[in-house]
C-alpha cells in the first residue's frame, strides 16, 4: 500500500477504492446475501466500475468513493441474486428438456408389444409401407418413391397392411 492508503492497481496505478472501503463493500455485499466465497469478485466489480466511471469524459470526479462503492455495492449483490435466479431458471428448463420422457403407461405397452406381434405376421412388402407411413410419417408419393413402386401399390398394400392389423388386434381383444 502506499501512503495515502491506498493499494495499488495490478497495471501500476492507484486501487480506485480506498483501503477503508473495502470492508465496507464486503460487508455491503455479505449483508446482501452474496455468499463468502464470491465477496472478492463483488470487490472486484465494485472496482471496476469505480474506474469506469472514472474514465468517462467530462465526469467530474467521485468525492467520496467509499460512499459511492457502498450503494455500487448494494447494485452488485441484487444483480448478484438476479444472476442466481436467472441460473437456476436455466438449469431447471435444460433439465426439463433433456429428462427422460414419462414411462408408458401399462395398456400403452400392452398395445405397443401387441402392434409388434401383429407387424410379425405381416408380409415384409406391406410391414414397409406401414412402417413408412405411420412411424416415419411419409406421405404415399413419397413412400412410392423411396420404394420404387407406383402410388396405386403403396395405396393398396397399405390397405391390405392396415385391414390385417386391425383383424388381428381386434383377434387378441387390443381394440
Amino acid at each position: 500500500m502506499t501512503g495515502n492508503g491506498r493499494g495499488n492497481a495490478p497495471g501500476g496505478g492507484a486501487d480506485p477504492l480506498p483501503a477503508e472501503g473495502v470492508g465496507r463493500v464486503r460487508a455491503v455485499l455479505a449483508l446482501g446475501g452474496v455468499p463468502g466465497h464470491e465477496l472478492d469478485d463483488g470487490v472486484q466489480q465494485v472496482r471496476l466500475r469505480l474506474l469506469e466511471q472514472a474514465a468517462r469524459p467530462g465526469q467530474e470526479p467521485i468525492r467520496d468513493p467509499v460512499a459511492w462503492a457502498v450503494v455500487v455495492a448494494s447494485r452488485v449483490a441484487i444483480d448478484w441474486h438476479r444472476g442466481v435466479k436467472r441460473d437456476d431458471g436455466l438449469r431447471d428448463r435444460l433439465a426439463a428438456r433433456w429428462s427422460a420422457p414419462p414411462e408408458p403407461a401399462p395398456e400403452d405397452r400392452v398395445l405397443a408389444m401387441a402392434v409388434a406381434a401383429g407387424m410379425d405376421g405381416l408380409p415384409e412388402q406391406q410391414k414397409q409401407v406401414l412402417v413408412l407411413r405411420f412411424y416415419a410419417d411419409l406421405p404415399v408419393k413419397d413412400i412410392a418413391v423411396a420404394l420404387d413402386v407406383p402410388e396405386g401399390t403403396v395405396k393398396s398394400r397399405l390397405h391390405a397392411a392396415v385391414n390385417a392389423m386391425r383383424d388381428r388386434l381386434r383377434e387378441t381383444e387390443v381394440i
